[in-house]
């Protein structure tokens, strides 16, 4: 018969003191927990196992630390397991002959069961706090806060499988005379904007065919596509978060008048990225440049470029968006490759009070939801490793893994800003630094960390 852990994990609120430690992960829970009630949150997270031996509070606060030290997979966590120093970071003390906080077993067992609306919770909660705690009030460019929205598949597999994964057919072979099915998950991902302090909002699944015809879906043939799911994200976004949220930025797919429409009901403003010259309301705008002298020239000699500005306000040509759309276009030389880019965007809502300058940096911020989300989760945070494969788990643990992201984005710059500003601008690198003394720190925990034995 397995012995009862006799313990509990730790309990923590406001009241509790910091730990007297320059050491960055002592720091950082403190932090989680006297400013963001962490253990409340991971708390509030469940599963539907009955009468579990193992807590679920101990499974997720596993998981937060797996993910916020970017353990690549289980098996690399499991000889850790049984380590006093990870116990102690996570606040658990084993007693009798129990030797480990759990088995990998478990903690794949518990996520096929866990209930992601539980672990959405946790990271909305956050959010929220965060924003009542006044981090975001100030916003960004003209003082909006920026949403970035944008599709993201971080996993791709021709093999392992689960019934809520897309598909498709791709060739392969010398001559690609093969054909063979690729499974993959999708999401659409929105993404706070800000110059270094950029926190994930919400994600939203692409639904597969199987998926839909389960959930009641008629008419179906197919997969659905990215713009069907995002439609979803921003109608839930502004349920979720309210009216603090002001505009969204987006790529080329989604300058289109439903979608425009969509964003003008639920009074977002919008900045999207216009490429194809045929199309309403670009085509309109280009013929009224024609032989026109920019309207700004800008110089800046921080990033050796230089800058050509055009804007045409309260165009109407775009027959299926009821309502005036702005579009901006800007020609940027780099000094240094001498190669110059354009971009054009429509502006439509509270983003139309921008300089055409603001409107410029906002597009191109969109970029960030690539480099410090897309390509940081998938590289550092292994976020296309499957720990295990069901929706469940999947949605769950991205839950959490962004939760541990957002709490560390959170303490690196507001309470460690001192630290972000000495390691430079690149703020991947930031990020990794940190991470890594915190790595460090964890064999420095030689006693629990507010742990409660009662």
């Amino acid at each position: 018969m397995t012995a009862q852990p006799d313990c509990t994990a730790e309990t923590s609120g406001p009241g509790l003191p910091a730990p007297k430690s320059s050491r960055k992960l002592h720091l950082f829970f403190a932090y989680a927990k006297q400013c963001f009630r962490m253990d409340a949150l991971l708390d509030g997270i469940r599963d539907s196992r009955h009468n579990p031996l193992i807590p679920t509070s101990w499974l997720t606060r596993v998981l937060f630390l797996v993910g916020l030290l970017r353990i690549r997979s289980f098996n690399a966590l499991d000889p850790k397991l049984g380590e006093a120093t990870l116990q102690h970071a996570l606040g658990i003390l084993l007693r009798g002959n129990v030797s480990r906080v759990c088995s990998v077993d478990t903690l794949a067992y518990s996520l096929k069961r866990m209930l992601p609306e539980t672990a959405r919770t946790a990271l909305v909660n956050a959010v929220k706090k965060a924003e009542r705690n006044k981090v975001f009030r100030e916003g960004w460019h003209g003082a909006l806060r920026f949403v970035a929205i944008d599709g993201w598949e971080p996993i791709c597999s021709r093999s392992r499988h689960c019934e809520a994964c897309l598909t498709r057919e791709v060739s392969t072979g010398k001559n690609r005379e093969k054909k063979v099915t690729e499974y993959y998950h999708r999401f659409v991902v929105a993404l706070l904007l800000d110059e270094k302090l950029e926190v994930v909002l919400d994600f939203e699944p692409i639904r597969s065919m199987d998926v839909r015809i389960e959930e009641g879906d008629t008419n179906v043939t197919g997969h659905e596509g990215e713009l069907t799911a995002a439609k979803r994200l921003v109608t839930r976004l502004r349920s979720t978060y309210g009216r603090w949220l002001d505009v969204l930025v987006l790529d080329a797919l989604y300058s289109n008048g439903p979608f425009l429409t969509l964003a003008k009901e639920l009074k977002f403003g919008v900045i999207s990225v216009l490429k194809n010259k045929s199309h309403e309301p670009l085509k309109e705008a280009m013929s009224l440049w024609a032989g026109k002298l920019p309207e700004q020239t800008l110089t800046d000699t921080n990033k050796a470029e230089r800058v050509r500005l055009w804007s045409c306000s309260g165009l109407q040509t775009l027959m299926t968006y009821d309502g005036p759309i702005r579009v901006v276009r800007a020609e940027v030389d780099k000094q240094k490759t001498g190669t110059p880019h354009t971009w054009c965007f429509a502006v439509t809502g509270a983003a139309t009070r921008l300089s055409s300058e603001k409107v410029l940096a906002v597009g191109r911020a969109r970029w960030h939801i690539e480099n410090t989300g897309f390509y940081q989760w998938t590289r550092y945070w292994h976020f296309a490793h499957v720990f295990t494969h069901s929706p469940n788990a999947l949605y769950s643990l991205f839950w959490i893994f962004f939760l541990a992201f957002n709490l560390l984005q959170l303490f690196l710059y507001r309470h460690l800003g001192g630290y972000a500003r000495d390691q430079g601008k690149d703020v991947t690198q930031t990020i990794l630094r940190l991470i890594d003394e915190m790595i460090d720190d964890l064999a420095r925990f030689l006693t629990p960390l507010h742990a409660n034995t009662s």
